[in-house]
Protein backbone atom coordinates (compact mmCIF):
# COMPACT_ATOMS: atom_id res chain seq x y z
CA UNK A 1 0.00 0.00 0.00
CA UNK A 2 1.28 3.46 -0.94
CA UNK A 3 1.07 5.63 2.16
CA UNK A 4 -0.79 8.91 1.68
CA UNK A 5 -1.64 11.97 3.74
CA UNK A 6 -4.07 14.85 3.59
CA UNK A 7 -4.09 18.04 5.68
CA UNK A 8 -7.01 20.44 5.73
CA UNK A 9 -8.26 23.41 7.65
CA UNK A 10 -11.91 24.22 8.33
CA UNK A 11 -14.17 26.31 10.50
CA UNK A 12 -16.86 24.93 12.76
CA UNK A 13 -20.30 26.38 12.08
CA UNK A 14 -20.45 27.06 15.83
CA UNK A 15 -17.78 26.71 18.55
CA UNK A 16 -17.62 23.12 19.84
CA UNK A 17 -18.19 22.39 23.50
CA UNK A 18 -15.82 19.95 25.17
CA UNK A 19 -18.56 17.30 25.05
CA UNK A 20 -19.10 17.84 21.30
CA UNK A 21 -15.38 17.68 20.68
CA UNK A 22 -15.07 14.47 22.74
CA UNK A 23 -17.92 12.93 20.72
CA UNK A 24 -16.29 13.94 17.43
CA UNK A 25 -13.00 12.39 18.54
CA UNK A 26 -14.71 9.13 19.59
CA UNK A 27 -16.35 8.85 16.16
CA UNK A 28 -13.13 9.72 14.33
CA UNK A 29 -11.06 7.23 16.31
CA UNK A 30 -13.52 4.40 15.69
CA UNK A 31 -13.69 5.19 11.96
CA UNK A 32 -9.92 5.55 11.65
CA UNK A 33 -9.21 2.30 13.47
CA UNK A 34 -11.64 0.43 11.19
CA UNK A 35 -10.02 1.97 8.08
CA UNK A 36 -6.32 1.89 8.97
CA UNK A 37 -6.04 5.66 9.32
CA UNK A 38 -3.99 7.69 11.76
CA UNK A 39 -3.72 11.41 12.31
CA UNK A 40 -4.02 14.54 14.33
CA UNK A 41 -6.76 17.06 15.07
CA UNK A 42 -6.02 20.57 16.29
CA UNK A 43 -8.89 22.76 17.46
CA UNK A 44 -8.92 26.40 18.53
CA UNK A 45 -11.73 27.99 20.51
CA UNK A 46 -12.45 30.35 17.59
CA UNK A 47 -13.81 27.25 15.82
CA UNK A 48 -10.84 26.51 13.56
CA UNK A 49 -9.78 22.93 12.89
CA UNK A 50 -6.61 21.62 11.30
CA UNK A 51 -6.56 17.89 10.67
CA UNK A 52 -3.93 15.48 9.37
CA UNK A 53 -5.02 12.11 7.97
CA UNK A 54 -2.58 9.30 7.08
CA UNK A 55 -3.23 5.96 5.40
CA UNK A 56 -4.43 4.53 2.09
CA UNK A 57 -5.35 7.17 -0.48
CA UNK A 58 -8.82 5.73 -1.14
CA UNK A 59 -9.70 5.65 2.56
CA UNK A 60 -8.46 9.21 3.07
CA UNK A 61 -10.18 10.65 0.01
CA UNK A 62 -13.41 8.83 0.82
CA UNK A 63 -13.38 10.26 4.35
CA UNK A 64 -12.50 13.79 3.28
CA UNK A 65 -14.54 14.26 0.11
CA UNK A 66 -17.60 12.14 0.97
CA UNK A 67 -17.90 12.79 4.70
CA UNK A 68 -15.87 15.67 6.11
CA UNK A 69 -16.57 18.03 3.19
CA UNK A 70 -20.29 17.29 3.54
CA UNK A 71 -20.42 17.47 7.35
CA UNK A 72 -22.77 20.33 8.31
CA UNK A 73 -20.62 21.08 11.37
CA UNK A 74 -17.80 22.34 9.10
CA UNK A 75 -17.51 25.00 6.46
CA UNK A 76 -14.77 26.98 4.70
CA UNK A 77 -12.68 23.86 4.11
CA UNK A 78 -9.25 24.48 2.65
CA UNK A 79 -7.05 21.64 1.47
CA UNK A 80 -3.50 22.37 2.66
CA UNK A 81 -1.70 19.20 1.51
CA UNK A 82 -2.58 16.00 -0.33
CA UNK A 83 0.14 13.59 -1.39
CA UNK A 84 2.29 10.55 -0.79
CA UNK A 85 4.10 9.99 2.46
CA UNK A 86 7.25 7.99 3.25
CA UNK A 87 6.19 7.12 6.80
CA UNK A 88 3.41 7.96 9.24
CA UNK A 89 4.13 10.97 11.40
CA UNK A 90 1.21 10.26 13.75
CA UNK A 91 1.27 6.46 13.58
CA UNK A 92 0.57 5.96 17.28
CA UNK A 93 -2.71 7.88 17.12
CA UNK A 94 -5.98 6.79 15.56
CA UNK A 95 -6.76 10.50 15.95
CA UNK A 96 -4.51 12.49 18.22
CA UNK A 97 -5.81 15.75 19.61
CA UNK A 98 -4.26 18.95 20.79
CA UNK A 99 -5.93 22.24 21.66
CA UNK A 100 -4.52 25.21 19.81
CA UNK A 101 -4.77 28.95 19.91
CA UNK A 102 -5.93 30.80 16.81
CA UNK A 103 -2.48 32.41 16.67
CA UNK A 104 -0.74 29.03 16.76
CA UNK A 105 -2.86 27.76 13.85
CA UNK A 106 -2.02 30.85 11.79
CA UNK A 107 1.67 30.32 12.56
CA UNK A 108 1.51 26.62 11.73
CA UNK A 109 -0.45 26.84 8.50
CA UNK A 110 0.58 30.31 7.33
CA UNK A 111 -1.46 32.65 5.21
CA UNK A 112 -2.35 31.97 1.60
CA UNK A 113 -2.26 34.77 -0.93
CA UNK A 114 -3.85 34.09 -4.29
CA UNK A 115 -1.99 37.04 -5.85
CA UNK A 116 0.37 34.59 -7.51
CA UNK A 117 0.55 30.84 -8.11
CA UNK A 118 2.66 30.17 -5.01
CA UNK A 119 -0.54 29.70 -3.00
CA UNK A 120 -0.82 26.32 -4.78
CA UNK A 121 2.50 25.05 -3.44
CA UNK A 122 1.08 23.41 -0.29
CA UNK A 123 -1.11 21.08 -2.35
CA UNK A 124 1.67 19.81 -4.61
CA UNK A 125 2.81 16.25 -3.80
CA UNK A 126 5.91 15.76 -1.67
CA UNK A 127 6.13 19.39 -0.54
CA UNK A 128 4.17 19.31 2.74
CA UNK A 129 6.88 17.71 4.87
CA UNK A 130 7.70 21.05 6.51
CA UNK A 131 4.03 21.45 7.49
CA UNK A 132 3.91 17.89 8.84
CA UNK A 133 7.13 18.54 10.75
CA UNK A 134 5.72 21.78 12.21
CA UNK A 135 2.53 20.01 13.30
CA UNK A 136 4.50 17.17 14.88
CA UNK A 137 6.71 19.64 16.76
CA UNK A 138 3.62 21.50 17.96
CA UNK A 139 2.10 18.28 19.28
CA UNK A 140 5.27 17.29 21.10
CA UNK A 141 5.50 20.62 22.92
CA UNK A 142 1.82 21.20 23.67
CA UNK A 143 -0.15 19.76 26.56
CA UNK A 144 -3.37 18.00 25.62
CA UNK A 145 -6.65 18.01 27.46
CA UNK A 146 -6.61 14.60 29.26
CA UNK A 147 -10.36 14.18 28.78
CA UNK A 148 -9.97 14.35 25.00
CA UNK A 149 -6.67 12.47 24.62
CA UNK A 150 -6.53 8.90 23.37
CA UNK A 151 -5.97 6.21 25.94
CA UNK A 152 -2.47 4.73 25.80
CA UNK A 153 -1.96 1.34 24.19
Amino acid sequence: MQLHHLIYESRATHPFTEAELADLLRQARAHNEANGLTGLLLYAQDGRFVQVLEGAVDAIHNLYFLHIARDPRHHRLQLLADGTLNHRRFGDWRMGYRPATPEALVELTGHFSTADATFLLPVLPNLPSPLLDKLLDYVQYTTANPVLEEAAG
